[in-house]
């Protein structure tokens, strides 16, 4: 069985309250309570929480029905309905401007009492309703923009919303890092899948925490790969220096992890700076993409890398030569009848540079 609305009367006259209790409980409704003056009904409103509040807007006291009912309906979402004997226009414009649910005047009739409540108590729960389902669209919209936001930069994303549409772009100075673990075909043999996914998302969670410290994009995982840019989409002149960075912060989350972990990851990286085109593919599934010989000279720096070292390009030498210590190491070849020469990583330089 429902339960019949609960009712607070709030009217300075003895008379007028007793007849309104008289007149709300042959209408079924239950009247929880009463009061006289302004600071004593925000009172009560808050400890027993009625349905609905029928508010005389002058009362006794320093504080007016219309204060008490901007008060209660703001803190307590609970609906107030004046009653008024007044008809003047600027009394009653001031109470039209805390939006309440009805009005009655005085003397009032069962009919129109009955009818106000009723229309008072659906409209809030109409209300309500919309407020709920506001949040819930509110919370599902937060929800699907931190889940854009791990697919594609911010940049990107704002180009979305405003033009509908992104325009793929040549940049002529970027830098990439492809990083991967040596037997970890083998190694997955070894490992309950459970453990497996686990001990990856561990080190890909931490490698995401640095992409974000050097201002880095993160583009792909593809099972033990992990490829990052520098210089795109927010065009940058230390990307390589950051790309660097983050790169040798990666291999101290390796060695960390292996302190701890029964397996043993043996992680390499490969970096190339050049030229690529960037932008988004899919319809349905939105993916922040790059293509070019730069993308295909990473990936071979790093094939061509050992565990535990940073394999890098002439061209990203060039630019990082002046902060890290590096070691030639000879030419690869590279389609085309071409070669590159290759450089490991060897620290920085300057220790300041660790802080």
């Amino acid at each position: 069985m429902e339960q019949s609305p609960r009712i607070l009367i709030a009217e300075d006259e003895s008379v007028i309250a007793i007849d309104l209790v008289k007149t709300l409980e042959k209408l079924s409704y239950k009247v929880i309570g009463s009061s006289r003056n302004g600071k004593d009904v925000i009172k009560k409103a808050g400890e027993l929480r009625p349905d609905l509040i029928l508010m005389d807007i002058l009362l006794d006291g320093k504080i007016t029905g219309i204060q008490a009912a901007e008060e209660i309906m703001n803190t307590y979402d609970v609906p107030v309905i004046y009653l008024t004997a007044y008809a003047d226009p600027a009394t009653l414009e001031k109470a039209k401007l805390t939006e309440p649910f009805g009005y009655i005047l005085k003397p009032f009739d069962e009919r129109t009492l009955h009818t106000s409540i009723e229309m008072a108590l659906y409209k809030h729960k109409i209300n309500k309703k919309l407020k709920e389902r506001t949040e819930e669209l509110k919370a599902e919209k937060e929800k699907s923009e931190l889940l854009l936001q791990n697919i594609l930069p911010l940049s990107i994303i704002k180009e979305l919303k405003e033009r509908g549409i992104i325009e793929p772009r040549n940049y002529e100075s970027v830098s990439l890092l492809f990083t991967d673990f040596e037997g970890f075909t083998k190694l997955t043999t070894s490992m309950p899948p459970e453990e497996l996914v686990a001990e990856l998302n561990e080190i890909f969670k931490n490698f995401d925490i640095i992409i974000r410290k050097y201002g880095l994009e993160k583009l792909k995982t593809i099972g033990d790969s992990y490829m990052i840019g520098g210089g795109f989409p927010i065009e940058t002149k230390d990307h390589a220096v950051n790309i660097i960075k983050a790169a040798i912060d990666m291999l101290e989350i390796v060695r960390k992890k292996n302190i701890s972990s029964k397996y043993e990851w043996k992680m390499r990286a490969g970096v190339h700076s050049g030229n690529i085109i960037a932008g988004v593919v899919g319809k349905i599934k939105y993916s922040y993409d790059v293509w070019g010989n730069t993308v295909n000279l990473a990936g071979k720096m790093e094939r061509l890398s050992m565990p535990g070292k940073i394999n890098i390009t002439a061209a990203t030498y060039e630019l990082i030569k002046d902060e890290f210590n590096c070691d030639y190491r000879g030419n690869a070849e590279i389609p085309g009848n071409e070669t590159v020469e290759m450089y490991f990583i060897n620290g920085y330089k300057f220790p300041s540079a660790l802080l």
